[in-house]
């Protein structure tokens, strides 16, 4: 690892002295056309201009191109594979200079990638840890959800969209999730799943948008893990899973699917009773990952909570916000194999020790 990455370090220099030898070229080009143009309007204020001279002029500075073009050819790399290269030598100096200090993704235009991020780990076994995510927020009850965490110190993770009109009247409280702790992660901007699912190409652009509308709330970086809509494997990303999974993950985010279902998602106003009964199950059989949603129709979730919160800290339970540092791999997703796979691909990404000693056992 630490060969390859001196190896790209190396790499980076060559490319940016052979980058620095095209802009000291362009610069002489430049000059001998602004030359060449003061000449001609001198000419012409004092002369009328013939054509001959004109086309001797021309002949002149495509002269001084050829020769500035020729030193960099002779320096051992020619012009057009320097300008190939010069688009990608910005997004490489960011990369080997290593993230800021507010976040570790790297924006380049509309690029997002995660260049740094810690080693993933798993849960011990004695570790009594719960991680609540509300998806397909936020809506009208958000801030009422928020005061309820905050009532026991419980944090989440809140996996977010706009996909109506009446969405965009709370974006808002983006803000207040993060401000108190939470974690804000992208759950796409549209959640429409015939449209985001058409295309790596198209899960990205969407999910770029949610990115940016985050980060413009919240004036923070999003969370450096996402969801799926619908999770991981669903009917619509049937086609399309295998290339989005390699998109997201190649560029260095990981997501989360769930171990536990509140069940809340079958339908508007599930009785509070079934919610509740579902999450403690799952809690019990040791389930971390809890699946509930926060949007319209969905208050009886809230009514759940009010039980489920008190009594699972009664237990010995904590709810924690979901960082980027837990393995999804350890049963929290559902195209494990297509998430090792393309990791094991991003040189960024590092797999927990107990992922790594299963690889090794098979």
């Amino acid at each position: 690892m630490k060969h390859s990455r001196r190896n790209h370090y190396s790499s980076y220099q060559q490319r940016r002295r052979i980058r620095h030898a095209v802009i000291l070229s362009t610069a002489a080009i430049l000059v001998a056309l602004v030359v060449a143009a003061v000449s001609l309007v001198f000419r012409n204020r004092s002369a009328p201009i013939e054509e001959e001279s004109a086309s001797s002029a021309a002949s002149s500075v495509s002269s001084e191109s050829s020769v500035s073009e020729s030193s960099v050819m002779e320096s051992g790399n020619s012009l057009s594979s320097v300008s190939s290269e010069s688009s990608s030598s910005q997004s490489s100096q960011e990369s080997s200079t290593g993230p800021s200090s507010e976040s570790s993704v790297q924006p380049s235009g509309n690029d997002l990638r995660i260049t740094d991020r810690p080693k993933m780990s798993v849960l011990g076994d004695e570790e009594k840890v719960i991680y609540l995510t509300f998806d397909d927020g936020p809506c009208d009850t958000t801030r009422e959800l928020l005061a309820l965490l905050a009532q026991y110190d419980a944090k989440a993770t809140f996996f977010v969209c706009c996909q109506t009109a009446n969405q965009e009247k709370y974006i808002d409280t983006l803000k207040d999730c993060s401000d108190q702790g939470h974690a804000v992660a992208v759950h796409t901007y549209s959640h429409k799943m015939d449209e985001v699912y058409s295309s790596p190409e198209a899960y990205y652009q969407d999910f770029l948008k949610m990115y940016n509308l985050i980060e413009e709330v919240t004036g923070k970086k999003p969370a450096n893990f996402f969801r799926f809509p619908g999770g991981s494997k669903n009917s619509y990303n049937e086609r399309s899973r295998k290339a989005i999974v390699e998109e997201m993950v190649g560029r260095g985010f990981i997501y989360y699917d769930w171990d536990g279902d509140s069940g809340d998602a079958s339908g508007n106003h599930v009785p509070a009773e079934t919610i509740y009964q579902n999450v403690m199950t799952s809690i019990h059989k040791g389930c971390n990952l809890i699946l509930l949603h926060n949007t319209f129709g969905k208050e009886t979730t809230i009514e759940a909570l009010r039980r489920i919160l008190p009594e699972a800290k009664a237990e010995g339970y904590t709810f924690k916000a979901l960082d980027g540092t837990l393995d999804p791999t350890h049963y929290y997703i559902f195209t494990a194999d297509l998430f090792i796979d393309a990791a094991l691909d991003n040189s960024d990404l590092q797999l927990s020790d107990w992922r790594m000693a299963k690889l090794e056992n098979q």
